[in-house]
């Protein structure tokens, strides 16, 4: 009633006082404030409905049908908010109210396509922006790119990239961070490099996700390059690029310079405290790791499931069982942060590692979820490193299930039957291998000599100096 008389004040002030608030008081409000041409109050009035887990309707769309616009701010706002089904289900009642889709609302659905992995899906929505000539477009182009890469397709997210006519920080910014996060670092710091010869301005996410490749590969000298530009170019006091420098010395044996790094911090956050938590911990120093983790606390900063993460690790790194557990508690019952998959994750290495191999079992047991081939891989080269069979067979079943492709379980598996000298189940394991198609990946290494990575494969031959290299080799074999 205030609505339609155009008392919106009062409307919302009712709507504001009342104890519980449904779909439909919702989509009265929303439908309000547009019949009244409040077009922005009614956008933010929806995501506070989709933060309140309230699910829209076909009501609440066609309030807003008269903007197009809007109704692509209204994905966004659901794709946000993880409700990437919902999005898609915009998309579908627009196609199906003949309502032609303009570059905004394909942008806004694309990420939901990648939140889904729904890669066919994608592919179609590609067709129809080329078909509609929209492809050259900046905001679908790096909407596109960040689909293919979420899919898992680095190869057509590349191509996209490359036939785009002009690139923004964001792109860049997608395609470092698409190859970073999925094993590519090299590709990821080529990008980086282009990115700098291309005349486009560096931000903090272009240099955080620089850093995470270095650490990745890992690369000092590259990661030293960075530092001397972060140093130059104002992006020393950025919290989470310096988190992320410290994350880089740290993974290239460098201790020293990362706690440098750390202590000439002007402001420090939890990202911050955690990067330096983990660093000691990944390198074995547990007491180093406790007492940052004591000061973190001193400084009024609460501690994350990462903190404890980094201090598990540090724990088994150590070899320290008791801590671990004492640890593990202390984050479920003190801080109220439930454990992950992750920090199960280090509970199996802490045991397997100390030779505990049935308290690892055990832990795997009581996980509240389904544990992913991580844990069951890590339970299994603990198996290796203390022999025991039975487990191992246990851990493999359930690798194979999971992994059926992976040739490192079966090679591993395969070599646990060799130590005990059981070559029949050897010939086993090798001939389901041969069975279901699977090849063996050759380990690839890096090395970094005079400021320059070289890379390496099992019996390569590919290097320049592979001659002096294997006759170094047989000298130490035969030393």
């Amino acid at each position: 009633m205030y609505s339609k008389c155009q008392c919106l004040s009062e409307a919302r002030k009712l709507f504001d006082m009342m104890p519980r608030t449904d779909l439909v008081t919702w989509n009265g409000m929303i439908s309000g404030y547009i019949q009244n041409g409040f077009m922005v109050e009614a956008s933010r009035l929806f995501q506070a409905m989709i933060s309140s887990s309230v699910k829209p309707d076909s009501i609440t769309f066609a309030s807003f049908l008269p903007s197009v616009a809007e109704l692509a701010s209204l994905k966004q706002g659901l794709v946000l908010n993880g409700m990437n089904n919902d999005a898609l289900e915009i998309f579908r009642w627009l196609l199906k109210e003949k309502m032609r889709p303009n570059s905004l609302t394909l942008a806004s659905v694309l990420p939901a396509c990648a939140g889904l992995v729904a890669l066919k899906l994608g592919k179609e929505l590609h067709g129809n922006i080329l078909k509609h000539g929209l492809d050259g477009r900046l905001h679908l182009g790096s909407a596109l790119t960040d689909m293919y890469a979420k899919s898992g397709r680095l190869d057509l997210a590349h191509q996209v990239f490359e036939r785009m006519f002009e690139r923004d920080t964001i792109c860049w910014n997608s395609m470092i961070t698409s190859y970073s996060q999925n094993g590519k670092p090299e590709e990821a710091i080529d990008i980086f490099r282009q990115m700098g010869m291309a005349g486009a301005k560096y931000d903090c996410v272009s240099i955080s996700a620089a850093l995470s490749a270095c650490a990745n590969l890992p690369a000092l000298h590259y990661g030293k390059e960075i530092h001397g530009f972060m140093i130059r170019s104002a992006f020393s006091s950025d919290l989470f690029a310096e988190s992320a420098l410290i994350d880089v010395y740290a993974k290239c044996g460098n201790l020293v310079l990362a706690r440098r790094v750390f202590d000439m911090m002007e402001e420090k956050n939890e990202v911050s405290w955690n990067s330096i938590i983990s660093a000691y911990g990944s390198h074995g120093c547990l007491q180093d790791s406790l007492v940052l983790f004591h000061e973190m606390l001193g400084n009024g900063i609460l501690p994350d499931h990462v903190t404890f993460l980094g201090i598990l690790s540090a724990c088994g790194h150590a070899g320290q069982v008791d801590d671990g557990i004492f640890y593990f508690r202390c984050m479920i019952e003190e801080y109220g942060i439930p454990a992950r998959l992750e920090h199960y994750a280090c509970m199996v290495d802490l045991f397997g590692r100390a030779g505990r191999l049935s308290e690892a079992f055990e832990t795997i047991k009581s996980m509240p979820f389904s544990p992913d081939s991580g844990v069951w891989g890590t339970l299994l080269g603990a198996c290796r490193v203390h022999g025991n069979v039975e487990l191992a067979e246990e851990a493999s079943r359930h690798l194979f299930d999971v992994e059926p492709q992976n040739s490192g379980y079966y090679i591993l598996l395969s070599n646990i039957h060799a130590d005990a000298g059981k070559w029949g189940s050897v010939l086993k394991v090798r001939s389901l291998m041969k069975e279901r198609g699977v090849q063996k990946v050759p380990g690839y290494s890096w090395i970094e000599v005079n400021n320059n990575t070289h890379m390496f494969v099992a019996a390569d031959g590919s290097h320049p100096q592979s001659a002096q290299i294997y006759s170094m080799l047989k000298i130490f074999f035969l030393n």
